[in-house]
């Protein structure tokens, strides 16, 4: 189930795989996609800064990547199939709505409000209570979003092509403030290698 998902959703950056014969291709992305959770997972979970994290492409907001990557537990906490929520309205009445994450991720990464189902990851409905679209880092210009809920967040940072969710938990010991940290980190390093 989650494997086609991220199948579909694999990065783009200048390769040279074209000159190789399609079936070396695909056995090469295939390895890449494995290598791109492992990569969020170094990135993000090893220190203990996020307890789950996630890539997405920016074109389509679905994740391609989730950590931790033991028995696909990252994938557990980012990603839900579409979903029927019922949804308070502004005259306070409940409308029952499908919500399908990639688009609330994409919606927020594009505008940094969340659309009118809210921003649901991993099944989980979080409130954006912060957006830079010129957050600068190094040599690099960001969008930064923040989004929480009690004693939870995710930490988003977007560069020109893919969208970094790191996710963290005061339970567990982690910080909002680590947690952006690390994300910074990672879309620093992504930016810095053509993504």
């Amino acid at each position: 189930l989650f494997r086609s998902l991220k199948r579909s959703s694999l990065p783009t950056r200048p390769t040279h795989i074209a000159v190789l014969p399609t079936s070396l291709a695909l056995a090469m992305a295939e390895e890449e996609e494995g290598n791109w959770d492992n990569t969020c997972e170094e990135w993000l979970i090893s220190e203990g800064y996020c307890y789950a994290a996630g890539l997405a492409q920016l074109e389509d907001g679905a994740f391609y990547a989730a950590a931790p990557v033991k028995d696909e537990a990252g994938w557990g906490s980012i990603h839900k199939e579409d979903h029927e929520e019922a949804i308070l309205q502004d005259d306070m009445s409940e409308k029952k709505m499908t919500v399908n994450e990639a688009t609330c991720l994409k919606s927020v990464a594009d505008t940094g409000k969340a659309p009118p189902e809210g921003l649901w990851l991993g099944g989980v409905k979080y409130t954006v209570t912060q957006y830079d679209a010129k957050f600068e880092s190094g040599d690099h210009t960001f969008v930064k979003i923040f989004a929480n809920r009690p004693k939870k967040g995710v930490s988003i940072l977007v560069t020109n092509t893919q969208i970094i969710c790191g996710f963290y938990d005061e339970e567990k010991g982690q910080t909002a403030g680590n947690c952006t940290k690390a994300t910074i980190a990672f879309a620093e390093y992504l930016a810095g290698i053509g993504y």
